[in-house]
């Protein structure tokens, strides 16, 4: 809902208050959680190349000798032993380490360690060859003993190697402990702030509310006193920007049609009428506003919306500009409205239906025929029934007019009740059953025949009228 430059929206607040919150604690969630992937994932590429490092370290230092012993020892042939395999492996591994190296130091380590298994590669196939010649013994060994030197200085770069990396593993595990440190106590601080601010947000809402709704009361209250003159500036909230609006202009036309009463007391019979139908009661004005208070003090902030827009139409429609007439549809708008707010106050005790044919929305009516026909069943009828009770509005068509029905299973009323009721109506002196008085008074001056009303005790009551059907013009 839009209002006038300056309001604001309950549902804007609260959907900005939410995304700051989210966008607060995302941001530097993510940006937190980033910082400890990284770390951690390098943490694992560390003891990675530092399991490979030891690994090949041991396949030099031992595996690789004892191989070419077998060799020259004749146990396995040159060309069935391991370690061509065992040097090209060694030689994969050294070259991966040594491209993921980001340190001169270990670089300068690893190039080291590969430069030697180079080296004993170049000694393995010499050896080769020796032994295809059928080379002297003495020379075999003298090459076993080189290749076994040099494997043994790379297995001792490769361990100088793991060396330095377990000492960059603690390093690297000191400063993931300090960034989860940090983490937390920046998560556990930024939460704090944002708690705060959605505190804030919240009091900002409930402010804008409560003031709003209490310059409403107030303005309700000095109307049941009497003081028509009481007016409330604009809403700050949009919810409400609308309702201010109509109850000025409510309490606008009470003043004016009170003042035209009083400088024309020989008004006709008709315009006492429009001037008694146009007054919207303050009591029930200042118990609706009431109740919107209740709600938005239990926070029930949706209903208070809903309840405020129910008010709104209902206001709207009594209003309607200062016109006598209506369409049946926007009668029975009227109508739901109205339930819509007793609904709140007394939906533990009520039911209701509405079942008006929707082909008579177009037709014209007075308005204001049905709410006070509702009202009195459920002030006179369902209020005083022990459990809950129903309530039923119907609307059908017969022939050239339109018949309108509201029932209830109410307390209902005696003959004799009945019997008075139905002389009060006759009576303009009578103080009782004003709602009821003034729709069938209304009745009788447009065409002649008031309200039909039936009772039975602790049944229920049915009061109903009929209406010719006249269609919306244009």
């Amino acid at each position: 809902m839009s209002g006038a430059r300056g309001t604001r929206s309950i549902h804007d607040m609260l959907r900005r208050s939410f995304a700051g919150l989210v966008a607060g604690l995302l941001a530097p969630t993510v940006l937190l959680a980033g910082l400890l992937v990284l770390l951690t994932q390098r943490y694992d590429a560390v003891i990675a190349d530092t399991s490979r490092a030891a690994v090949v370290s041991e396949t030099l230092e031992s595996a690789l000798p004892d191989e070419i012993w077998r060799v020259i020892s004749g146990r396995v042939r040159f060309e069935e032993g391991a370690q061509e395999t065992m040097l090209a492996g060694a030689e994969r591994e050294l070259s991966g380490m040594l491209a993921r190296a980001d340190d001169d130091g270990q670089r300068r380590t690893l190039g080291a360690a590969l430069r030697a298994v180079g080296t004993a590669r170049r000694y393995v196939a010499q050896l080769g060859v020796q032994m295809a010649r059928g080379g002297a013994v003495s020379r075999n060994e003298s090459l076993y003993r080189e290749i076994t030197d040099v494997s043994s200085l790379a297995a001792t770069m490769l361990r100088r190697y793991v060396s330095e990396e377990t000492v960059r593993l603690g390093q690297l595990n000191a400063h993931i402990q300090i960034a989860t440190g940090i983490t937390l106590l920046a998560l556990a601080v930024l939460l704090g702030v944002l708690l705060r601010q959605a505190g804030r947000s919240l009091r900002t809402v409930d402010d804008a509310i409560r003031d709003s709704l209490a310059r409403l009361e107030g303005m309700a209250a000095r109307i049941a006193q009497g003081d028509l003159s009481a007016r409330v500036p604009p809403a700050g909230v949009a919810e409400l920007y609308r309702l201010t609006g109509d109850l000025n202009d409510m309490a606008g036309q009470l003043e004016r049609l009170l003042e035209e009463r009083a400088r024309q007391e020989a008004r006709t019979r008709k315009a006492e009428l429009r001037a008694l139908q146009a007054q919207i009661t303050p009591h029930f004005v200042y118990n609706t506003l009431e109740t919107i208070v209740w709600l938005a003090e239990e926070g029930r902030n949706r209903e208070v919306v809903d309840m405020t827009m129910a008010f709104t139409d209902f206001l709207r429609i009594s209003l309607s500009r200062g016109q006598d007439w209506i369409t049946v549809a926007r009668e029975e708008q009227h109508v739901r409205s109205y339930l819509a707010i007793q609904s709140v106050r007394y939906g533990s005790i009520m039911r209701y239906e509405i079942d008006i044919d929707p082909a008579l929305g177009a037709c014209r009516m007075l308005k204001l025929m049905l709410q006070p026909l509702v009202e009195n069943a459920i002030y006179h009828g369902i209020k005083g029934k022990r459990g809950r009770g129903f309530l039923r509005i119907t609307g059908r068509r017969e022939g050239d007019c339109m018949r309108f029905t509201v029932e209830d299973d109410g307390v209902g009323m005696t003959p004799e009740r009945l019997d008075g009721l139905r002389r009060s109506l006759r009576d303009p002196d009578s103080r009782s059953g004003y709602g009821l008085r003034n729709v069938d008074e209304r009745l009788r001056l447009y065409w002649g025949a008031g309200l039909t009303i039936e009772s039975e005790y602790r049944k229920g009551t049915r009061v109903g009228f009929v209406v010719p059907c006249i269609q919306e013009e244009g």
